[in-house]
């Protein structure tokens, strides 16, 4: 009797071990990859907002929520018709590796394109990466700063001994976990002004 119920009971946990996993899984494989790429990109329509009010309010907004902006002049998708195409940073804290004990301050670097039309605009947020914040960390830590490659290195059925002491799955969640926060965050806020 007591066999079967030790059996069962492994049976149980080994089963909740693998749901566990796949809805830590949920967020990699649910992010917004586009040809290997990790794009945010989205059209939004908005009744009784003439072009010239969206686009002014985009602008505004662009200042407001980037403390740090520019121009994205050497984009690929530079359009000259955008209301907005520039480089942003975000900022996040962590830690670099699996084994690193010290959190460090990272800019999340992202290229913003929104276009705006009668009723209508659309954005799209891509050539996202990221670094530590001081130049000092950039040169003596070790981290990653693609999250398009994290998404290819999670998917990977091994990581290969160096990347799973550096970039374990786990490390790879949240790195990831918290780009897309802070990207979502980013979209929420300009919808919710554009909205106005």
């Amino acid at each position: 009797m007591n066999r079967k119920l030790l059996i069962a009971i492994l049976f149980l946990l080994i089963s909740k071990a693998g749901l566990a996993q796949n809805d830590k899984d949920t967020l990699v494989y649910n992010l917004p990859v586009v040809d290997g790429k990790l794009v945010y990109a989205d059209s939004v329509n908005i009744k009784g907002h003439s072009r010239a009010v969206l686009d002014s309010t985009a602008k505004d907004w662009l200042k407001k929520y980037f403390k740090l902006n520019r121009p994205d002049t050497l984009t690929k998708d530079l359009d000259i018709s955008s209301s907005v195409l520039s480089q942003g940073a975000l900022e996040f804290r962590m830690t670099t590796t699996s084994v690193a004990l010290v959190k460090y301050d990272f800019y999340l670097i992202i290229s913003i394109k929104i276009n705006c039309r009668d009723n209508y605009y659309s954005y799209k947020i891509f050539d996202i990466f990221f670094l530590p914040k001081k130049d000092f960390f950039r040169k003596v830590i070790s981290y990653q700063s693609n999250p398009d490659y994290l998404i290819e290195l999670y998917k990977q059925k091994h990581l290969g001994f160096a990347n799973s002491i550096n970039y374990g799955r786990k490390k790879i969640r949240e790195y990831l976990r918290r780009t897309n926060d802070n990207i979502r965050a980013c979209i929420s806020s300009l919808n919710k002004t554009m909205q106005n």
